[in-house]
């Protein structure tokens, strides 16, 4: 009711022609006290009664509009609150949004010999009693790895990739229409133990001589060459290096041409580097000449390749 008396004292009189505002100590017919002081008691006002019973549904219907005005009023200076801080951080977005800009984008690529090569070799021994199988197996790859100190290949750069003991088993028999479930369950006749290994060589010039003289002393099978590079971090800086410089060119030419000004970098991003070795190519000769030491390896190791990219975003200007 205090909230009521302090917006209908607020509110001109006027808008409420059917009630009268009586001042405490004065008689019904004295003049009405249409102010905020007399509301809330500062002259020991109070409101008065519709002297009009005649009027009270329009009185209620006023009442009911002044409430609905009161709060459409609130709801707006809340939303004037609310625009008058939301935009800030919205202008400041589209203000940089709405600079000029110019974005280009270069590659960088250089083509470098690899320095290392890694072998992939392995030793597959089969046979009916297990323990024999490794124990071939063992004397075999220890055949290998002594070649390969031999060729001074440090044991660091020797490493076990993978060792796998696989059952044999028989081609499964047909089952007769009368025949027992047992004779369904497979069984072993015998062992597979493969052993595989990675040799990395860095000279380059022996690489042929290892393939030969590892496939010689006991390892029987070779998955083949991947060539790489021992550090890929200068390679890596320098690609990016010419990425940047062919992108700084070519948004100087752009701003030449079209007579506009770069006033500042606003962004670099790096697309990434990618160092993709060529495929090697390998060619043993026939198992006699090799026996015989006339044999060789025929290795090219190609070139690898080295790329990045660089984007530049520039703000710009007319000239």
């Amino acid at each position: 009711m205090l909230e009521d008396a302090f917006w209908a004292g607020v509110m001109d009189k006027a808008a409420f022609p059917h009630m009268t505002f009586h001042h405490r100590g004065l008689t019904p017919g004295a003049k009405p006290v249409g102010n905020i002081w007399g509301i809330f008691g500062l002259g020991r006002g109070r409101i008065g009664r519709c002297h009009d019973r005649s009027h009270s549904q329009k009185h209620l219907w006023g009442l009911s509009m002044f409430k609905t005005m009161k709060s459409t009023l609130m709801l707006g200076w809340v939303l004037v609150g609310f625009s008058l801080v939301l935009p800030v951080n919205g202008w400041a977005g589209d203000d940089e949004q709405d600079q000029p800009r110019l974005t280009v984008s270069a590659e960088g690529k250089m083509n470098v010999p690899p320095d290392k090569a890694v072998l992939s070799f392995a030793v597959e021994t089969v046979g009916k009693k297990l323990a024999k199988v490794q124990k071939e197996n063992q004397e075999r790859m220890a055949r290998v790895l002594k070649e390969c100190q031999q060729l001074e290949i440090a044991s660091k750069f020797i490493q076990t990739t993978s060792l796998n003991v696989i059952p044999e088993y028989p081609p499964p028999p047909r089952r007769s229409p009368g025949g027992s479930l047992e004779q369904t369950i497979p069984r072993i006749i015998g062992y597979r133990v493969v052993h595989q290994v990675n040799v990395e060589v860095r000279n380059l010039d022996i690489v042929g001589k290892v393939v030969d003289r590892v496939l010689k002393v006991g390892a029987n099978r070779f998955s083949g060459i991947s060539w790489g590079l021992q550090d890929e971090q200068p390679n890596k800086l320098q690609v990016l290096q010419l990425a940047s410089s062919k992108a700084q060119a070519k948004a100087d030419t752009l701003a030449q041409s079209l007579k506009l000004k770069l006033v500042k970098i606003m962004k670099v991003r790096e697309g990434g580097v990618s160092v993709v070795a060529p495929v090697g190519r390998y060619r043993v000769a026939s198992a006699a000449m090799s026996m015989e030491g006339g044999g060789g390896a025929s290795i090219s190791a190609g070139e690898i390749s080295v790329r990045g990219t660089v984007t530049l975003v520039y703000e710009i200007s007319p000239q």
